[in-house]
């Protein structure tokens, strides 16, 4: 069964998967060089619009993404356990954008439905809310923070958007190119507050905390992380 039919027939049971109501009804074969219903007038079929796009998640690219992520995930929840504070918080929001990630990959490859699109929105809209509150406090008590949590929020808040039932193309292009970049930085070695010179807001210095781990193995799994979201964005916009 080709993903782009995969998809939709997983995204008609209750939304769980994002950009559900952008999708086409189930039965509509994509495959075999058949014209979607309603192509020749907007791509539009009964209020949905038509994947026309490639198919960028076959198998072997999903489970290679599933792989990446899983080793990812446990590179972070060694260093939940062996760490604290900031640290471990830092590391659990990695953690909860890894599960739900991981999640959406193998919902393509297993046709998995256990969790509402909605659910995992709100999850992460309040994550990304409990980040920006920290933040706002910080900067307001004169205690500067890490630009790595800045990160940690666009991330969040872009997991929030990539659950959502419709997207807006723009915005998710420019995540797309925001998460090369990104990934880029990583694996260049660009990113890196350990030095004490990525202090965000007023305040004495003395008490920041950074949060990078200037090593290959902790680079490359930022990097895929990163990558991970990107192209899932992109996979995505494209089927639509």
């Amino acid at each position: 069964m080709s993903f782009n039919a995969l998809l939709a027939g997983v995204l008609t049971q209750d939304s769980t998967m994002p950009g559900a109501s952008m999708m086409p009804s189930p039965g509509v074969s994509m495959g075999g060089g058949m014209t979607p219903p309603g192509a020749g007038s907007g791509g539009m079929a009964g209020g949905m619009m038509a994947m026309s796009g490639p198919d960028l998640l076959p198998a072997a690219v999903t489970w290679l993404w599933l792989v990446a992520l899983t080793a990812v995930l446990v590179f972070h929840c060694a260093h939940l356990v062996r760490m604290s504070g900031q640290h471990r918080w830092f590391h659990a929001s990695h953690i909860l954008m890894i599960v739900s990630m991981l999640y959406m990959y193998a919902s393509m490859e297993f046709h998995w439905v256990w969790l509402p699109a909605t659910l995992q929105a709100w999850i992460f809209g309040l994550s990304t809310a409990a980040i920006l509150v920290w933040m706002v406090s910080r900067f307001v008590r004169k205690a500067p923070f890490s630009y790595l949590w800045i990160l940690a929020l666009i991330m969040q808040a872009a997991m929030a958007y990539m659950w959502l039932p419709n997207w807006i193309e723009v915005l998710t292009w420019i995540l797309v190119g925001y998460y090369a970049l990104e990934t880029l930085a990583w694996l260049l070695g660009l990113i890196d507050d350990s030095k004490g010179r990525g202090a965000v807001g007023p305040g004495d210095r003395s008490h920041f905390v950074a949060l990078a781990h200037p090593t290959l193995r902790a680079n490359v799994s930022m990097a895929v992380m990163a990558a991970s979201m990107g192209y899932m964005f992109a996979a995505m916009q494209l089927m639509r």
